[in-house]
């Protein structure tokens, strides 16, 4: 009988020893992983300031234009109205200290926006197109 207990007692020492090395491994590798994350380089994208410009586009009667078209002059740099009038454009490439954006919509007078780059992100608000005559 003594024989068993102290069977039984080495047995749970053992089990208690493993468990204890197993969660020590485990301390290490998340310490490690951790710091491997801590000293890897960081993705140049995060480190670039936000120049976005959104706003909603109009008609005269306060309707949301869907599909006007927001385009940086003397550019290729575009972007057009979601279903609700909504739009973003990333300035991010332009070293100018300001860019017009030509907002335009068949049916409608198109209107110039002057944006100064240096204060971005911005939001241009509610842009009112006139219809045309």
């Amino acid at each position: 009988m003594k024989n068993t207990l102290i069977d039984s007692h080495k047995r749970n020492l053992r089990r208690i020893n493993i468990g204890i090395v197993f969660v020590f491994c485990l301390f290490l590798g998340g310490l490690v992983f951790s710091i491997s994350k801590l000293t890897a380089a960081p993705d140049t994208e995060q480190l670039q300031p936000d120049k976005t410009v959104k706003g909603l586009v109009l008609s005269p009667n306060k309707k949301p234009i869907p599909g006007a078209v927001i385009k940086v002059k003397n550019a290729t740099t575009g972007t057009v109205a979601d279903i609700n009038g909504n739009f973003m454009i990333d300035l991010k490439n332009f070293e100018e200290a300001s860019v017009t954006l030509q907002i335009a919509m068949v049916g409608y007078e198109s209107k110039d926006v002057v944006v100064n780059t240096s204060k971005l992100p911005r939001d241009l608000g509610k842009i009112t197109l006139e219809e045309e005559e």
